[in-house]
């Protein structure tokens, strides 16, 4: 073994590393997006991932609780890291009828994780409207990632 083999192996493992962290970064934006755009009071953005062999899917759904329907969608679908988010006017209406409306195995099972996300946040956001307000520190701020 010699030392063009391990210098190919390092520089491969590198550029996998670079274009990894360069999905996941558009894949945050355009999160951050979604929740800019549709940023209110009684919305929710749940997410959920269906993969398969080949080819993955990941749907961003806004559902307006109080309505109980989907305002918005983007799907991203591929194979590569180069798949972009794309909008899903497909899956906009009711949440109830969201995984008739899904064209492929791995979409319906991205739909079925960000519908068991979406239950669960609803769950938490009722836990906390039924316990007490927690009382705040006095002058302390929250400080939220982005």
């Amino acid at each position: 073994m010699n030392w063009e083999f391990a210098a190919i192996l390092i520089g491969a493992l590198l550029m996998s590393l670079m274009l990894g962290m360069w999905q996941q970064g558009r894949y945050a934006r355009s999160v951050n997006a979604m929740v800019a755009e549709y940023r209110g009071s009684g919305r929710l953005l749940v997410t959920g991932r269906g993969t398969g062999r080949l080819r993955g899917t990941i749907v961003m759904l806004v559902v307006d609780d109080a309505a109980d329907r989907v305002i918005a969608a983007r799907r991203l679908r591929g194979s590569t890291i180069f798949a972009t988010v794309k909008p899903a006017p497909q899956l906009l209406g009711p949440v109830g009828t969201l995984p008739d409306r899904a064209r492929d195995k791995q979409t319906r099972k991205a739909i079925d994780m960000a519908l068991s996300q979406l239950k669960a946040t609803r769950a938490r956001i009722s836990d906390n409207k039924v316990s007490a307000p927690v009382p705040s520190a006095a002058g302390a701020r929250r400080k939220v990632q982005r």
